[in-house]
C-alpha cells in the first residue's frame, strides 16, 4: 500500500513540477523556482521518510 502512494505522490508531483517548470520557462523566473524547488523537494523527502 505504501509504496503505490508514494508512486501516486511522484507522479503527481512531476506533473505539477512539470506544469510548473514551463510556466516558469515561459516567464523567465527559472533560477528563483530552481531554489524553491530544491528546498520544496527535500523538504518532501524528508516528511516521506517521516511518514514510512
Amino acid at each position: 500500500m505504501k509504496s503505490k502512494m508514494g508512486m501516486a505522490l511522484i507522479g503527481i508531483g512531476m506533473g505539477v513540477g512539470s506544469a510548473a517548470l514551463y510556466q516558469n520557462i515561459k516567464n523567465g523566473n527559472m533560477k528563483k523556482w530552481v531554489r524553491k524547488m530544491n528546498s520544496a523537494k527535500t523538504k518532501a523527502i524528508e516528511d516521506l521518510e517521516n511518514m514510512m
